[in-house]
């Protein structure tokens, strides 16, 4: 990082005020300056260099050490493993190359950055193949998050599709490693079938009566028990359920942010296995084993997850729903999220049932008092605005379908203010610094919003649609800020260039270059012709566009599309 009498880079955010504030975001720019020099003012041994870890195409050339190499500053030397006492490189006075605007692809451009796909792979496969080391005991409590990171990026990165001609892995896929990924599934369904708790509930009598679900999870309890329905009733006004859900590892409490991230893994897997039956035959999808083991198993536990979220109700002044995350545990908009998004995904979200206690207006009424002056949402009403709470809330109303009820306006200015002018990112707060895991949290937001805008013609009338071919935030910078600043090469993505990658920003990193990628769906969720994956419907690309796409992910789930529709299908 640069001193602050240094006029480099010349074109920094201005202030009206400077305070500490504005000096940490000076450095922030200062760091992440060095990530967008002109490759083009490289020298040939600075390109082979970046060649050979796989930022740039092109054949890898054995780089001479005795040639000294142009000078840099000390973030872009750390990155190029080169001296950094010469005078420095120009900045690019264009972002946008003219790649980024090209829709084709195949094109081929030297100096166009790629995603290092296959370090990237590799760091997330060892991560849930190999022992952690022994720092991880902080992340004990959050297992199947550790797996939904990993798996989820794997996904995207189309790690578990079939080979075909046109695969990004030039080597192809051989037997044993394909044998190697199906036992990989098969052991994540293990590890969270293990992280299963049930745990005793208390209902009225009424009110398992009156709802199918409950009605129907405690009649398969009877059966199981050998129980008739009239000794179970008795003279009580309880009747007593076992529901359950993932804690955060074995004999760990059930939590609803580890739920949504076991069963977000479970639908991801089931797909894997069992989600292209139309088009292959059983025995020659190795990954069918792994595909029907997670689907028994969200089969087995959807109901008593069901039971288990309506004993997390909180009722407030009698006309507001909020959530806790576990039995005597907080209330925020995090845990109305993590219960709508996998009953969404496991179809415990029947519109058309006479009452359904998770389909109340009341929910959304809490939702929106959340809603801060500034536009975005906090945690809990009276908070500040965060970026994770407004994903939380907005992809919350989508579900519900109720985001008229909030200001949509103060919203959006909101959201597309998150966007740093200078370094592309996001940041999760007004005043704060970029940080790669927003690239999903602020942008998906965004996406979600600017979905529900182009759905609403009204609300497009009054305020302004999205253009049909973006989103409302500059995509292209966004993904500038990923490739350049948030890769690292030896594989995983992180905050910022002087933070370490770890599972958590490797995922939401790639999520929001998904998202960035993408062009918006029409509808959600996306119909089953609204695939996503040809060119025409892809926004405007950053760097080299045959190598960097990924696949395309729900902005409001946060699994891939055909994931979602595969899970839509079977419940």
């Amino acid at each position: 990082i640069m001193s602050s009498t240094t006029s480099y880079p010349n074109n920094r955010t201005k202030h009206i005020i400077e305070s500490k504030s504005t000096e940490a975001q000076q450095d922030t720019e200062y760091e992440c300056a060095p990530f967008f020099v002109d490759l083009k003012s490289l020298s040939e041994s600075q390109l082979d260099h970046l060649r050979s870890v796989g930022l740039l195409g092109g054949l890898c050339v054995e780089v001479d050490d005795s040639i000294p190499p142009q000078g840099l500053s000390s973030k872009a030397a750390k990155l190029l493993g080169v001296d950094e006492t010469q005078p420095r490189v120009e900045l690019l006075e264009e972002i946008h190359p003219s790649s980024a605007k090209n829709k084709v692809v195949g094109v081929q451009d030297p100096y166009a950055i790629r995603l290092v796909r296959s370090a990237h792979i590799n760091y997330l496969s060892n991560a849930l193949s190999e022992p952690l080391s022994r720092g991880f005991i902080s992340l004990d409590a959050s297992h199947p998050w550790m797996i939904y990171w990993c798996l989820h990026s794997l996904d995207l990165l189309q790690h578990f599709d079939p080979p075909s001609d046109t695969s990004l892995d030039s080597g192809g896929i051989n037997d044993l490693e394909t044998l190697q990924k199906s036992q990989l599934l098969k052991r994540i369904v293990s590890t969270l079938k293990h992280c299963w708790t049930d745990v005793p509930l208390q209902f009225d009598i009424d009110e398992v009566k009156k709802n199918t679900k409950l009605s129907q999870l405690h009649k398969i309890q009877q059966q199981q028990e050998d129980i008739s329905s009239t000794d179970a009733e008795g003279t009580n006004e309880k009747i007593e359920i076992i529901g359950g859900g993932f804690g955060g590892g074995p004999q760990q409490m059930p939590h609803c942010a580890p739920t949504y991230a076991a069963v977000l893994s479970l639908c991801i897997i089931a797909s894997i296995g069992c989600g292209q039956e139309d088009t292959m035959n059983k025995s020659h999808n190795p990954y069918h084993e792994a595909g029907k083991l997670a689907m028994e198993l969200l089969n087995e536990k959807r109901l008593p997850m069901y039971a288990f979220f309506l004993t997390l109700r909180e009722h407030e002044d009698g006309e507001r729903i909020a959530f806790r995350m576990h039995h005597d545990g907080e209330i925020d908009v995090r845990a109305t999220y993590c219960i709508l998004t996998p009953c969404h995904l496991l179809g415990l979200l029947d519109k058309e049932e006479e009452k359904n206690h998770l389909l109340s207006p009341s929910i959304a009424r809490y939702i929106a008092s959340c809603q801060t002056f500034e536009g975005g949402f906090g945690a809990e009403p009276f908070n500040e605005a965060h970026g994770g709470y407004t994903f939380c809330a907005l992809a919350a109303l989508l579900i519900l379908g109720l985001v008229s009820m909030i200001n949509v306006e103060m919203l959006r200015s909101w959201l597309v203010r998150r966007q740093l002018e200078f370094e592309g990112g996001f940041c999760g707060r007004t005043n704060k610094l970029v940080d790669g895991c927003y690239s999903f949290w602020q942008g998906g937001a965004i996406a979600v919003l600017d979905g529900w805008y182009n759905e609403n013609d009204a609300a497009c009338e009054k305020v302004g649609a999205a253009d049909d071919e973006g989103l409302s935030f500059d995509e292209v910078m966004l993904q500038r800020y990923i490739l350049l600043c948030a890769q690292d090469v030896n594989g995983g993505l992180r905050d910022k260039p002087s933070k370490p990658k770890d599972f958590y920003h490797s995922c939401y990193n790639l999520s929001g270059l998904s998202v960035s990628q993408h062009a918006l769906s029409s509808s959600w969720p996306p119909t089953s012709s609204d695939t996503g994956d040809d060119d025409k419907n892809l926004n405007r690309l950053f760097g080299d566009s045959s190598f960097n796409i990924l696949a395309r992910t729900d902005p409001v789930l946060n699994i891939r599309t055909d994931r979602a529709r595969h899970a839509a299908k079977q419940f």
